[in-house]
């Protein structure tokens, strides 16, 4: 099958006594492999999604880019839809969606706006969709790629596809991605993310949400199921008692990566 291309099995790599499996790799080398996956110009203004290996401070080879300034304004809506990949289920691992992503200047064209979902395998994405990740890119992402590391465990035992969705944005300039990957690991494992046992958290008594496994948390930024930005923090701890119950997104920032979380405020 098609999926299988993109499978290693039973490959594992050893760090520091942790240990990961490779469920999915994509670097966009390959034009077969490119093939593969499905892009989408959902707002229908002749532009989407396309694949690039022009010369970049952030990434080498080939991207896949998505304009919101293209000699005009653009307006994207811009679907990029993973092949179907088969998640295993083993419940003493977890499961993480990691990816760069970047653009061409630090300064003042960088505030792009984007989405992760998971969806089921072959279904139609009409947008209405939770999502399992969600930013407006901030500085610094030109000359080194952000890193993305996001917690994909309760679709363990599915078959799913990842849809990369950059709209939001007008008048800016690029969001630029690279190298897609899907690992099962243990739970108990350090990464390279500087992180150990990754717990997020809430003092429900103080109505703070807090993270544990985590060194130098610089910021927490803070969405509601919709997308829209609710809260921003520069510290490790968030005061969310004025915040509807809910289902909400709180990503920590750490250095050049990010590890995406989702909390239900009760």
């Amino acid at each position: 099958m098609i999926k299988n291309l993109f499978f290693i099995a039973l490959f594992f790599v050893s760090l520091e006594g942790f240990s990961q499996t490779v469920i999915f790799n994509e670097d966009f080398e390959s034009k077969e492999r490119r093939d593969l996956w499905t892009l989408i110009d959902r707002d229908g203004d002749g532009t989407s999604w396309e694949y690039d290996n022009s010369p970049l401070d952030a990434f080498t080879g080939y991207t896949v880019t998505s304009w919101s300034w293209f000699l005009e304004a653009l307006t994207p809506d811009n679907l990029l839809i993973s092949p179907v990949i088969s998640l295993p289920k083993n419940s003493d691992k977890k499961l993480s969606l990691k990816f760069d992503v970047g653009t061409m200047d630090d300064e003042e064209l960088f505030e792009e706006h984007y989405a992760v979902y998971v969806i089921p395998a072959n279904v139609e994405f009409i947008g209405s969709e939770e999502a399992v990740f969600e930013e407006t890119l901030d500085k610094g992402y030109a000359t080194e790629a952000k890193h993305i590391d996001i917690d994909v465990s309760e679709y363990a035992g599915q078959d799913v596809q990842f849809i990369f969705r950059h709209y939001n944005s007008s008048n800016v300039m690029v969001l630029i991605m690279d190298n897609v990957q899907v690992l099962e690991e243990t739970k108990l494992g350090i990464s390279d993310a500087n992180k150990s046992k990754v717990v997020v958290y809430q003092d429900e008594k103080n109505g703070l949400v807090k993270v544990s496994g985590l060194i130098d948390v610089k910021r927490m930024k803070i969405f509601d199921v919709t997308g829209k930005f609710v809260m921003e923090v520069h510290q490790s701890e968030a005061n969310i008692s004025s915040l509807p119950k809910g289902i909400y997104i709180v990503n920590f920032y750490t250095g050049d990566h990010v590890v995406s979380r989702k909390i239900v405020k009760k």
